[in-house]
């Protein structure tokens, strides 16, 4: 997998009760060693059985998954002492039957070492329905949110902290309510691509006229058969990572009176042949193609 290799050289956190349970932080001196060495590139796979999570006991116990707000960032997801959680592009979010998939292995972890709590999760401020878990390759456990797990970053020394926000580009915290758009990444590919807040890839069709600041955007995705392909994306509430700019998202009307959503002018659709998050199968279809931000 490539991955940008540049980074610089990151002291462990102090090692909490969640990194504790997990075992998977090095310490002492072996680990600072480690992470000198160490860059953010994560091919491995995982699987889990995406069973929901414990609860976790009763409600007078204090919250081991919250939301925080941050002044640049927003409502996003923290653990019960305030410190960040993250989700990893390079992941397979999960959705109904099919389980996430953790891309970060080995060489990952020490520097985004996973969330789980052994005793349960109790959720202050979310649905705690939309908290799961997945069994990873590894052995661990490791908890979900909406279906994409959560991490932690070794560089956040403090409640509060969100030093990992937009590292490589495909480290983001997890925002609450979730991202209307957001930010996937194959992981043996360098490139991004936009998907909806669900992970859902987002296209743009070739043959559309591209908007401008003046002028709207023109579909050429107008027959029964082609939108019935290539269902049209909308969302009036643009939330996004922070590598995304919002105002590159606008939403105009369509000649047949629809709402599409466009952005940097550019339509933007969904495939009907990708039936679960993380899915590229209109790739290769003639004019039509997934959306990497860096290159418009």
């Amino acid at each position: 997998m490539s991955e940008r290799n540049a980074r610089r050289a990151i002291p462990p956190a102090p090692e909490s009760e969640d990194v504790r349970m997990n075992r998977n932080v090095m310490s002492g001196g072996t680990a600072f060693i480690a992470l000198l060495a160490l860059t953010a590139a994560c091919g491995g796979s995982s699987t889990g059985d995406g069973t929901p999570a414990p609860s976790g006991g009763t409600a007078d116990q204090p919250a081991t998954l919250a939301v925080a707000t941050d002044a640049r960032l927003g409502n996003h997801l923290v653990d019960g002492s305030g410190r960040s959680l993250y989700y990893f592009a390079k992941d397979v979010p999960g959705s109904g039957t099919q389980a996430a998939v953790s891309n970060c292995d080995a060489s990952c972890l020490p520097i985004w070492p996973i969330f789980f709590n052994a005793d349960g999760v109790v959720a202050q401020g979310i649905d705690a329905t939309d908290v799961g878990q997945i069994a990873r390759s590894d052995g661990s456990t490791q908890t979900t949110y909406k279906g994409f797990p959560l991490y932690y970053y070794a560089g956040d020394t403090a409640p509060g902290d969100t030093r990992g926000e937009g590292v490589d580009g495909i480290w983001f915290v997890v925002h609450e309510p979730s991202y209307s758009i957001a930010l996937l990444s194959k992981p043996n590919e360098s490139a991004s691509y936009l998907t909806d807040g669900d992970g859902r890839t987002l296209y743009s069709f070739s043959l559309d006229t591209v908007g401008t600041p003046t002028a709207a955007p023109v579909t050429a995705c107008t027959s029964d058969q082609c939108t019935t392909s290539w269902p049209i994306f909308e969302t009036d509430q643009v939330t996004v990572p922070s590598d995304l700019v919002a105002a590159d998202f606008t939403v105009y009307t369509r000649a047949d009176g629809m709402q599409q959503s466009a952005y940097k002018g550019h339509p933007l659709y969904h495939y009907v042949g990708d039936t679960a998050p993380g899915q590229t199968n209109g790739r290769g279809i003639p004019g039509w193609q997934t959306i990497d931000p860096t290159a418009l």
